[in-house]
């Protein structure tokens, strides 16, 4: 690894200990703390929402090498970035409700939702990532554009994005999510009604911030 990838990975480390430990962070740990998850149950959610946000970044890496800066932000920018602020958020909705009213539900549809988007939400983690992906702040997509403009081939520009979406991985971020599925479950053992309520008032900030994304689009 040179110095150029080291570079990337301390501004992976940065860029999970600010930017994306804010626009993230509320999202991830009330999802992670609403589920109760343990530690490897954490461990599988957020790295399979951060393989979806590498996705997104290995993309906007190669299209900026590619296609230019001012290319890929007309791109992401306008409609198409109303309409993933508009899918997202009802995507985040569908997610917190479903969480906060819990398994308890007579309609066979949401007991078929609960059972594919909460229960068994492998899907649900990378889909997450690939939003938060595709809705970078402006700090990272500087970042992401010098990445592209200063690669050479795009293998490169790969390796690069690789070495800066590690940084992101094990910056504090991961921690407070593993932490945050970990804790509820400890305090509220057989508490079933605490629990209850607690999950209850995770999705409903996951529900909020599903809102606040999509009213960006309207």
């Amino acid at each position: 690894m040179n110095k150029t990838n080291i570079s990337f990975f301390v501004l992976g480390l940065l860029f999970g200990s600010g930017p994306c430990l804010v626009s993230c962070g509320p999202m991830l740990i009330s999802y992670a703390a609403g589920r109760k998850k343990n530690l490897s149950a954490g461990l599988l959610f957020y790295s399979l929402f951060s393989l979806g946000r590498l996705f997104v970044y290995l993309g906007l890496s190669l299209g900026i090498f590619f296609l230019g800066r001012f290319s890929v932000e007309n791109m992401i920018s306008g409609v198409l970035l109303r309409y993933i602020f508009i899918i997202g958020g009802i995507f985040l909705i569908l997610v917190g409700a479903l969480l906060a009213i819990g398994k308890d539900l007579k309609s066979k549809s949401c007991q078929y939702l609960y059972g594919n988007f909460i229960e068994r939400d492998r899907k649900s983690s990378l889909v997450l990532g690939l939003i938060t992906g595709l809705l970078p702040c402006a700090p990272l997509l500087a970042g992401l554009s010098y990445l592209g403009l200063i690669s050479t081939s795009w293998p490169i520009a790969l390796f690069y994005a690789l070495s800066f979406a590690l940084g992101i991985f094990i910056s504090p971020l991961a921690l407070l999510t593993l932490l945050a599925g970990i804790i509820p479950s400890f305090l509220l053992k057989k508490n079933r009604f605490g629990e209850r309520v607690f999950s209850s008032i995770c999705g409903l900030i996951i529900v909020f911030l599903g809102l606040r994304l999509a009213w960006k689009g309207l």
